[in-house]
């Protein structure tokens, strides 16, 4: 068995890097911990300890991430993930609370991490194309978010997932002291 297994989806490579950040942040030998991409799960992996990434569709995550938290059992579970608009506290709470909904309540919760994330080209120009159907102010405001999500992650959101992992790190091993 893995002591932590670290399972992702990505669209666009923003939640990739995220996961692989915090793989790197585990200081154990690489045969004690692995990364896997939600769409090569084979289910034959097991850990005690779980973080899960996605990033945001429509305020939630993907069925496959879906799928995959619901299947969780007895497991220490921490989530983290990426968005493109939305950059705000009440947001990730959100992604959060709508992905937690399929959690099953017999793991451990330990906490979530989410960052902006950068959105591909296409999105812009759906957003550009609305201009004239919508009102130019929600326009404007749907390309400000764009432009600001256009270099994230960056080194800084990196630095705060290492620091995430850092934490759940701290309180697994506070809690195993504690039965022990």
């Amino acid at each position: 068995m893995e002591k932590y297994l670290i399972v992702y989806a990505s669209e666009t490579g923003n939640t990739k890097m995220l996961a692989q950040e915090i793989y790197n942040a585990i200081p154990i030998s690489g045969s004690r911990k692995k990364l896997v991409n939600v769409r090569n799960w084979n289910g034959c992996i097991d850990a005690d300890n779980v973080f899960v990434g996605f990033w945001a569709n429509r305020g939630s995550c993907s069925l496959e991430i879906i799928d995959f938290i619901s299947s969780l059992h007895n497991k220490n579970v921490m989530i983290f993930g990426t968005c493109g608009l939305g950059n705000s506290d009440s947001y990730y709470k959100k992604l959060e609370q709508n992905a937690l909904a399929w959690l099953p309540c017999d793991n451990n919760y330990m906490g979530s991490f989410f960052c902006q994330g950068k959105m591909p080209p296409q999105i812009r120009n759906k957003y550009e194309s609305c201009r004239g159907k919508c009102e130019d102010s929600m326009i404007d405001y749907m390309l400000s978010q764009y432009d600001d999500a256009a270099t994230h992650p960056d080194k800084q959101d990196l630095l705060k997932a290492r620091l995430f992992a850092d934490e759940i790190q701290k309180k697994i091993k506070e809690m195993e002291a504690a039965y022990a």
